[in-house]
């Protein structure tokens, strides 16, 4: 094989390299934004769930029996006020993973292990 087609196939493969990494980095962007959107809308709704839980609307027999059925069918899983602190600590741009980053700065940059603890 002769040096130019040598160096012809090392800069094709630095380019397709370069390419996946791009996409990889697209795809991760895409992806920790689908899990805050996911974590938010996990909190709005644990938090929907506690203000129904308060209302009055639990007087009416019917609605209390079927509230009742369903939780006999289906264990609801209660939200954890810690959890709602690890966001706010998360939003505030500290890390939360475990590990020897719990509580150090994020600079801004999204971690994913932070994000697993949010949507467990």
């Amino acid at each position: 094989m002769e040096r130019n087609d040598i160096f012809d196939r090392l800069l094709r493969l630095e380019t397709s390299v370069n390419q996946l990494a791009q996409e990889a980095t697209e795809l991760k962007s895409l992806v920790v934004e689908m899990v805050e959107t996911n974590v938010a809308l996990q909190l709005e709704n644990d938090n929907l769930k506690k203000v129904l839980g308060n209302e009055d609307v639990q007087n009416d027999e019917h609605y209390s029996q079927d509230i009742a059925t369903q939780q006999q069918t289906k264990k609801v899983k209660k939200p954890l006020p810690s959890k709602d602190n690890l966001a706010i600590l998360y939003g505030e741009g500290f890390h939360i993973c475990k590990g020897e980053l719990f509580g150090k700065h994020r600079h801004g940059e999204d971690c994913l292990f932070c994000l697993n603890v949010l949507s467990d």
